[in-house]
């Protein structure tokens, strides 16, 4: 059994050392290759573009690498390019509005000098949006949120050779070493802080719905939201919130009569006139069921109907800023349930688990939820100290009469979601990011 252990260590060494020079075999392998070729390393990349902030910039370290250290080095060229993704009609690219491989200057030889630990040649670039547009002939008005400015690098060899994104492997353009992708792509932000809060039909919030509940045994109120609207300008780089809302019939019953609804405009708001909160445009918005039906009746409504609210941001200078696409913070969707409330008198007892999620990444920055069974204080803290995601249960025992579960808040609340499973499988609750503070209402759905 010995020899058959030490063959077994063995093996994995050899395994380890093929896995921790996986990295170094790609880049001995591109180094062996160079005579082919040369490349512009990433070494550091900072900057982000929305569509009000034209000053923004992309700021880039570059780093060129050659069989003669960078004696082979002539110049960069540059092209700039618009994507445009808004335009109308996705099966018609004539009403594409993009601007391709306009020319961008140069960098010359003389802007690199040698850095870093080997010595090689290194060279710092930056350039503003409003340079790139500028550029480009693209006006500001013609950028919207999802599109794209492309920076496009060529680098030039004293030999005439040229080397740009299409000539690049993957292990060069994106490998953990020979990060050389050629060409720097950012997407266009909305560069607005929208967020819905507290959204509830006060009668039941199941899963990721906010509900209204037909089973007999249920009291819906009304629709409530509260928001925020903060643009770093006080509102002003903003004219207009536009409420959208749709009804779509998927309980269509024997007669065959579609009581659907499509998408019309159901209120408006001039941003200036809104309170303004800590720089940010704000509103407390509610909506009686029977606003919401718009001309149907509770008696219409059946088991998986959906009211539909699209939220519009009209920019100053004419722009839209929205999307139709369910759970983004211009869009909710208000589902139509048929839940028994369980909890309705008592809490449910068995176990419960909090399924906690971080979009950084880094925990929870502070904030928790906690849970107090028939009144014990101090209450119970669950949090996620690090990461992404990560769970924690809590039990309530047979005969508890009351269960009062919170959020606290911490810092950076818009990286904070949080999912409350209880014991029969069902989501009791859900929020987030931004989640309300305070009481969590559960909801126990048979």
């Amino acid at each position: 059994m010995k020899s058959i252990k030490h063959l077994f260590a063995i093996t994995c060494a050899g395994v380890l050392l093929l896995a921790c020079s996986a990295d170094d075999k790609t880049v001995d392998t591109v180094t062996a290759n160079t005579t082919f070729g040369a490349v512009l390393r990433t070494i550091d990349q900072d900057g982000a573009f929305d569509m009000f902030r034209v000053q923004n910039s992309l700021d880039l370290e570059l780093e060129e690498q050659d069989k003669e250290g960078g004696a082979l080095l002539d110049r960069v060229e540059l092209t700039v390019s618009f994507i445009d993704n808004n335009f109308l009609d996705e099966d018609n690219e004539t009403d594409r509005e993009s601007v391709l491989n306009t020319p961008f200057g140069t960098i010359q030889r003389d802007a690199f000098a040698p850095g870093g630990d080997l010595g090689l040649l290194r060279t710092s670039y930056s350039y503003t949006m409003q340079e790139a547009l500028t550029a480009m002939g693209v006006n500001l008005t013609q950028v919207l949120p999802g599109d794209q400015i492309a920076l496009d690098l060529e680098l030039f060899l004293t030999d005439g050779r040229s080397f740009d994104a299409s000539t690049a492997s993957g292990n060069v353009s994106g490998g953990s070493f020979f990060s050389s992708p050629f060409q720097y792509t950012l997407t266009i932000d909305d560069g607005v802080d929208f967020s819905i809060s507290n959204v509830r039909a006060e009668g039941i919030t199941v899963a990721d719905a906010t509900g209204i509940n037909i089973n007999p045994t249920a009291t819906n109120g009304s629709y409530h939201v509260d928001i925020s609207i903060d643009d770093d300008e006080d509102g002003a780089q903003l004219q207009t919130l536009n409420i959208y809302r749709e009804f779509v019939d998927r309980s269509i019953d024997d007669t065959g009569t579609d009581l659907s609804q499509d998408e019309a405009l159901f209120d408006s708001y001039t941003i200036s006139s809104l309170p303004l909160v800590d720089g940010a445009r704000t509103l407390n918005l509610e909506y009686t069921l029977m606003s919401l039906y718009n001309g149907l009746t509770f008696t219409d409504l059946g088991l998986n109907d959906e009211f539909n609210l699209r939220y519009e941001l009209v920019t100053a200078d004419g722009r839209i800023i929205t999307t139709d696409s369910d759970g983004s913070e211009y869009y909710v969707r208000i589902n139509v349930l048929d839940c028994n409330l369980l909890n309705a008198t008592a809490p449910v007892s068995g176990e419960y688990t909090i399924k906690f999620f971080d979009s950084f990444g880094d925990g929870w920055d502070g904030a928790e939820i906690t849970v107090s069974i028939d009144g014990a204080l101090p209450a119970t803290p669950y949090t996620l100290l690090a990461g992404s995601a990560g769970e924690a249960k809590f039990t309530v025992p047979d005969g508890a009469t009351d269960l009062v579960v919170s959020y606290v808040d911490g810092n950076f609340e818009e990286e904070h979601s949080y999912q409350i499973i209880a014991p029969n499988g069902f989501t009791a609750a859900e929020d987030g990011p931004n989640p309300r503070v305070g009481p969590i209402p559960l909801a126990v759905c048979e």
